[in-house]
């Protein structure tokens, strides 16, 4: 039987609350949506996730989904990985397998990176090791977009916003208006702080460079593509960057998807993170391995033992 362990907002600095649901029991996995999108994302791949007998805590990371949106903070994707470490330590649910959709895979291999204890194996969806959740060049668009919803077009700017799902998909059925309004739910409550914290994700350089870093990530990763034609597809250059700089790379191609795997094929997704769960659960290489056989010897011994 699963229990909704937590759905609330957890404080990670002062003025910084992230929305974290947790669900289910066994091993944690870490899920976290993309930019463009909120935890309402992983809808689809949750349930199949805890019938395979796991764990699921998904955070919207700061400026994202239902999480704060604070004037002035550090958006950086270094910021954002210590961020969901302080959730993970809050928690107490780590070493996790992390799986992130888009940008946030880079906020995932910093975490990886930054607290090695913390992560067992990473599953990135159509994510690269870019060094900026969002590129300068973007600025113009989203001072654009502010003054249209200042002049009362957020309509029209939610119109762009579901275009740019659909051109994303390789099968945009899931696109619908219900989904739009889900998706949209938080930017449409503080459009000013969207826009605001976007823009500081594209000005705010990132404090280490990432690439250079990625051998010194040990844990296996699987990176999902969309194997059909759709926007924001991985960059060849950032695949080559993951297939030089990691060193335990397993590369899967979903046929006829596109960007949104977990929408458009959460068995798939879901697959792939049950598979690396079970796989680092046995290797003795896995942060997860030794905490197993940590809380094992701190057990009680049993009726064979004494």
């Amino acid at each position: 039987m699963l229990a909704l362990l937590l759905c609330a907002l957890i404080a990670v600095a002062p003025g910084e609350e992230l929305v974290v649901q947790v669900e289910g029991e066994g091993a944690p996995v870490l899920l976290v949506p993309g930019l463009s999108a909120p935890a309402y994302t992983f809808r689809k791949l949750t349930p199949l996730l805890h019938e395979a007998g796991l764990r699921t805590v998904v955070v919207e990371p700061l400026g994202m989904g239902e999480s704060a949106r604070p004037r002035g903070a550090d958006y950086t994707l270094t910021a954002q990985a210590g961020r969901l470490a302080a959730v993970l330590d809050s928690l107490a649910v780590a070493p996790v397998v992390a799986a992130a959709q888009g940008v946030s895979a880079a906020m995932v291999f910093r975490l990886a990176l930054m607290r090695p204890e913390l992560v067992a194996g990473i599953v990135s969806i159509e994510g690269g090791p870019v060094e900026s959740a969002l590129t300068p060049g973007v600025s113009g668009s989203l001072k654009l977009a502010r003054l249209v919803g200042g002049l009362g077009g957020k309509r029209l700017v939610r119109d762009r916003y579901a275009a740019g799902l659909r051109r994303a998909s390789g099968d945009a059925s899931w696109v619908d208006r219900s989904t739009v309004r889900q998706y949209f739910l938080g930017p449409m409550r503080d459009l000013d702080g969207t826009l605001d914290a976007m823009l500081a994700m594209a000005e705010q350089p990132e404090p280490v460079a990432l690439v250079p870093r990625l051998p010194e990530i040990r844990v296996p990763v699987v990176l999902l593509l969309g194997g059909a034609e759709h926007e924001g597809a991985l960059a060849a250059g950032e695949l080559a960057a993951l297939q030089q700089g990691l060193a335990r790379l397993e590369v899967v191609t979903v046929p006829g998807a596109g960007h949104f795997l977990q929408e458009e094929r959460p068995d798939a997704v879901a697959a792939a993170i049950a598979g690396l769960s079970a796989s680092v659960a046995s290797d003795p290489r896995s942060p997860r391995s030794g905490s197993e056989a940590a809380r094992e010897s701190s057990a009680p011994p049993g009726d064979n033992d004494r």
